[in-house]
């Protein structure tokens, strides 16, 4: 394998390429990714996603000329201003684990906007998988600080989504989950996407890996 420098949803990866540079696809139509050239654990991902780092210099060809002097002409006016774009939303990944089911749990986040990254990890002690799966929720909503800002927090527990914003009846956990919803209460645009669990997808397995080694050592990553 040849590893090179790509960009991937604003993070700087790895990417397996072929002799040519481009990246090499397996049976599914997916290319490899690692976050270090060194570390074996690896993802898959959509070509399609995958970005130089840099954005390919303008084709002078395609170019629209900038004017050198004088007043524009009536057919050269500046269109009227664009609307303002929307502001980039604030991705967040959770998943919490437990060894045992209450048994030593953990959670793990990950953060990212516009190209900056967080990673949190947290033992948590005894705890039932689903109660680890809500922490890592209150974790990550109390990491943000800027409420205001689009939120997408992606989550592979129905459960999480059932209690918080899928109209189910809560049973147990009822203090945590009171907890989760007076958090959510801050935030003017906040949505929760239901993503598969152990399917490849890179942030979705890390925040699962930040869970896990927080069993493992015991202590927090913040």
């Amino acid at each position: 394998m040849a590893w090179e420098r790509r960009r991937y949803r604003g993070n700087k990866v790895w990417i397996d390429v072929d002799d040519a540079g481009e990246p090499r696809l397996d049976d599914r139509g997916l290319a490899a990714l690692r976050y270090k050239p060194e570390d074996e654990r690896t993802y898959t991902v959509r070509p399609d996603e995958i970005l130089p780092l840099e954005p390919p210099p303008a084709d002078p060809a395609t170019s629209t000329p900038t004017p050198t002097s004088g007043a524009p002409s009536t057919a050269q006016e500046a269109p009227p201003s664009a609307p303002a774009a929307e502001p980039a939303p604030i991705t967040i990944h959770t998943d919490g684990a437990s060894s045992g089911n209450p048994g030593p749990a953990g959670l793990g986040v990950v953060l990212e906007w516009r190209g900056r990254r967080r990673e949190i990890r947290r033992y948590l002690g005894e705890a039932t998988n689903n109660e680890a799966e809500l922490a890592a929720v209150l974790v990550a909503l109390e990491a943000v600080k800027r409420p205001g800002l689009p939120v997408r927090i992606h989550t592979d527990s129905e459960y999480v989504i059932g209690v918080l914003v899928g109209g189910h009846r809560v049973k147990a956990n009822v203090e945590l989950v009171g907890r989760i919803q007076e958090a959510m209460a801050r935030f003017g645009d906040l949505e929760f996407v239901k993503v598969p669990a152990h399917a490849g997808v890179p942030e979705n397995e890390r925040a699962d890996a930040l869970a896990r080694e927080a069993i493992r050592e015991r202590g927090p990553l913040t």
